[in-house]
């Protein structure tokens, strides 16, 4: 049988588990500090392991276990409980458990290892700590200020007017190095990273006593709003962890502005589209990011402080840490600073709004890198902060992520690397590119901001700073699509093609008018707008396609959809 401490297991604790984690730890005991232990295997080989208990001004317990012969540090506890006779706790990252009892004879903790379907007897026994070996900290070291500029200038030399700003902050202080159109205090849309101060507020919620982590959102939902249920209720934890199974953006979104996409998206919108939306699946059961729940889940955690997003992440995250670039609504001044946004092509765009409010839980926010350097710093402890504890159980792996290495904490993704645990988020909006990323053990933190969406874009040189991984290599960024001329029909002709049109046996494209114009949506995906080129032809801008409409008798009978050199015909089902 094998055996690892380490193995990742991105399945974490039982939904029972979570239910009873280290934000509702019991009452402390006298039992704080470190705890050694060696487990022997069925192979008679031996792992040493420590655990680190702390006990917070706030009564809550807290905990860190170290796998000293597999040199890897930090691995969060959860679901911590010590009494005068009893110690438990998880370790959600590697699926494991432990439970013992105090011997007050040899004055240790005698109990259970359990891991894989296996039990192994552990005893933990009082003691320091014991070093860390430098060479397993610094197996990577991070490059000098004139290696990651030299990286930087190789990404942007087939891209002018394309910024990048990356930041780096360790122990031995911070670093700020610019290409391109950018100063260190240059602005930039963050777009998905908002997630993790999302996940910070709602950890913080819950260790203040405010809410659970596990309580059913629906709870917090205000008068006249409803989530529909399916086998069991979407909970706080499913909305931050992608599992909760609405889609990745409300299928009703008007366009308005295809530059601004989340502009004109309202709360009244997302509560008439929650009433409506039938879901595919339980909850809990599948990841599926959905920027859709984590702008619900900010939406009730404004509401559940009596407030508005904006000053709920002023108030609690970005005053605190003196963060004063990190905002949503920016001044003239503001403006001014803010990198100008390019798209794939490197053609100029224009920055995003979030006017509706809606959605801006999940992108909205604007930072540059000293802010997020501060954030950063806080994060790996090297910024003071009261946040500190609730930060460390963010990074708790509570659920699976989109692939075997990515796990899913509050907010944040864990990824499992050779050198040890990231933890990293990336972020994109129409004209930006951005990821932060840190690595608890070695107290090391990158921030790197683009003002360009083309590719590739800023993760491979967030995870080459903190890991050595390879960095992309650069082609020129591709050419533009020709501009298509837009034929204008009145309102009056474009409702002939409304309808629904059987694409697959489990795919169908639904066409409806918004307004002044058409808008069409496939089984599962967002609604965008069409644009007539013909009398029958129609082109998408946001996603490029053409449709084809097809007359028999002077009616509407199908369409064929091209897309990537394909075609395909769906006839007509249903006519409003």
């Amino acid at each position: 049988m094998s055996f690892a401490i380490v193995a990742p297991t991105t399945a974490g604790a039982s939904h029972d588990e979570h239910a009873k984690s280290r934000f509702a730890a019991s009452a402390p005991a006298k039992r704080d500090g470190d705890w050694l232990g060696t487990l022997t295997l069925p192979s008679k080989a031996t792992l040493r392991i420590a655990v680190h208990l702390r006990f917070g001004q706030d009564g809550i317990v807290r905990g860190s276990l170290d796998s000293l012969d597999q040199r890897v540090w930090d691995i969060p506890l959860d679901a911590v409980s010590v009494t005068p006779t009893t110690l438990s706790c998880t370790v959600p990252s590697i699926g494991a458990r432990y439970t013992g009892r105090w011997n007050a004879r040899t004055r240790r903790f005698v109990g259970v290892w359990e891991q894989g379907g296996a039990q192994f007897p552990l005893a933990l026994t009082a003691n320091g700590p014991p070093p860390r070996p430098a060479a397993t900290t610094d197996a990577w070291t991070l490059p000098s200020d004139a290696e990651i500029g030299d990286l930087l200038d190789r990404r942007i030399a087939q891209r002018p007017g394309e910024a990048i700003v990356v930041g780096v902050i360790d122990e031995t202080g911070r670093r700020i190095i610019t290409r391109g159109p950018a100063r260190a205090d240059t602005l930039f849309e963050i777009g998905s990273i908002t997630k993790t101060f999302t996940g910070l507020l709602l950890a913080d919620m819950v260790a203040r006593g405010e809410i659970g982590l596990n309580d059913p959102a629906a709870k917090y939902l205000p008068a006249g709003w409803t989530l529909p249920v399916r086998g069991c209720p979407i909970t706080l934890l499913d909305l931050t962890t992608h599992r909760s199974g609405l889609p990745r953006v409300p299928l009703d979104m008007p366009f308005s502005d295809t530059g601004n996409p989340y502009d004109d998206y309202t709360p009244a919108l997302m509560r008439a589209f929650l009433k409506t939306w039938v879901p595919d699946r339980e909850p809990g059961v599948q990841f599926e990011y959905s920027n859709l729940g984590v702008a619900l889940l900010g939406q009730i955690l404004a509401w559940r402080a009596g407030t508005d997003y904006e000053t709920l992440v002023r108030t609690r995250i970005t005053g605190p840490l003196h963060m004063a670039d990190t905002t949503v609504r920016t001044t003239d001044e503001d403006m001014r600073r803010q990198a100008t946004p390019h798209d794939e092509f490197l053609q100029r765009v224009t920055p995003w709004k979030w006017t509706g409010g809606a959605m801006v839980a999940a992108g909205g926010l604007r930072s540059d890198a000293d802010d997020m350097l501060n954030y950063l710093g806080a994060h790996i402890g090297l910024v003071p902060t009261p946040l500190k504890p609730v930060m460390d159980d963010m990074r708790v792996v509570r659920a699976e992520g989109d692939g075997p290495k990515a796990g899913r904490g509050i907010g944040w993704m864990v990824a499992t690397t050779p050198v040890g645990t990231i933890v990293t988020h990336g972020g994109a909006t129409g004209g930006y590119l951005a990821n932060a990323a840190f690595d608890p053990v070695r107290r090391r933190g990158v921030v790197v901001l683009a003002n360009a969406m083309t590719q590739p874009g800023v993760e491979d040189i967030a995870m080459h700073l903190l890991t050595g991984s390879p960095v992309a290599a650069t082609p020129p960024p591709p050419t533009p699509p020709a501009t298509r001329p837009v034929v204008t029909m009145p309102p009056a002709a474009l409702d002939r093609f409304v309808g629904r049109y059987r694409l697959e046996p489990d795919q169908v494209i639904t066409v409806f008018r918004s307004r002044d114009r058409l808008m069409i949506q496939l089984t599962g995906q967002q609604a965008v707008p069409i644009h007539a080129s013909g009398p029958l032809e129609f082109f998408g801008k946001v996603v490029p396609f053409d449709l084809i409409f097809r007359e028999t008798a002077g009616k509407i009978a199908a369409v064929t959809l091209r897309q990537n050199d394909e075609e395909k015909l769906a006839p007509r089902i249903s006519v409003p």
